[in-house]
């Protein structure tokens, strides 16, 4: 039977395994995504199918921390000492940092995918079109994906312009990709005074509620502005999104106060 010790650093060996092959994971799954947008010429779809497989894997692999440890390790431990409590904290914690690290990272890789799909596809719309009128030349707006209605600046026809499919995706969640990883340094901010929040008893203080305000709505208010900046629609609904974060505010803290 083995010594107390030698299973405390079976199940530390196995935790830093587990960690590794995590890391390795992420490093795969962005390599192959980025070779696949490529390879399929870019089949946004495609690649953001493949990525939740590999996502799926992953948390596989976080999950094995859990199972291993009731299966195996508490069974082993128990058997000969109750030191086992010391020692189960380490696998709880390392499975929800790995899921916070999942989390973060899937949020920078479908920034990058989405620049990229962005990147390429953008310049569909420099693509000729020409008035069906005089045959002057038309030109599509960059920040409006969907049929474009356009006058001509020759004869005044006012002309329809259905942009490739491709080029239509870009406002199917692209842009809120794009713009989420902009805002990075401003979510950064947000995660931090919200785990301060988290970290109090209740009832809470003030002061924090009023971080976590500051922190949330500056977020918001930046990722707004980089979407609208990709996407002039997107401001026909500022007013409303505004109101729903608000919304989405006050109702998390009447949940976290109560």
């Amino acid at each position: 039977m083995a010594t107390e010790q030698e299973l405390i650093n079976r199940w530390d060996s196995f935790l830093g395994k587990i960690t590794a092959r995590f890391h390795e994971s992420l490093s795969h799954a962005q390599e192959a995504c980025v070779e696949q947008l490529i390879e399929t010429d870019y089949e946004y779809e495609t690649v953001f199918i493949a990525w939740q497989g590999m996502k799926a894997q992953i948390r596989e692999l976080i999950a094995k921390i859990d199972s291993t440890w009731s299966e195996k390790v508490e069974p082993e431990m128990r058997a000969i000492g109750d030191f086992w409590t010391d020692h189960h904290h380490k696998g709880s914690e390392l499975s929800d940092k790995l899921e916070e690290a999942l989390g973060a990272f899937e949020r920078m890789l479908e920034g990058k995918l989405s620049q990229q799909f962005y990147d390429h596809t953008i310049r569909l719309a420099e693509k000729k079109h020409k008035c069906t009128q005089c045959d002057a030349g038309i030109v599509l707006k960059k920040d409006i994906f969907r049929a474009q209605y356009i006058t001509c600046t020759y004869c005044n026809t006012v002309n329809t312009i259905e942009p490739e499919a491709a080029f239509m995706k870009i406002g199917w969640g692209v842009v809120d990709n794009i713009a989420k990883v902009k805002a990075q340094t401003e979510y950064d901010r947000l995660l931090q005074t919200e785990e301060a929040l988290r970290s109090q008893r209740k009832p809470i203080a003030e002061s924090y509620w009023q971080a976590y305000e500051s922190a949330y709505f500056n977020y918001w208010e930046r990722f707004f502005e980089e979407r609208n900046l990709l996407n002039s629609e997107s401001i026909k609904r500022l007013e409303a999104d505004r109101e729903r974060k608000r919304t989405e505010f006050e109702k998390y803290k009447k949940i976290q106060t109560s």
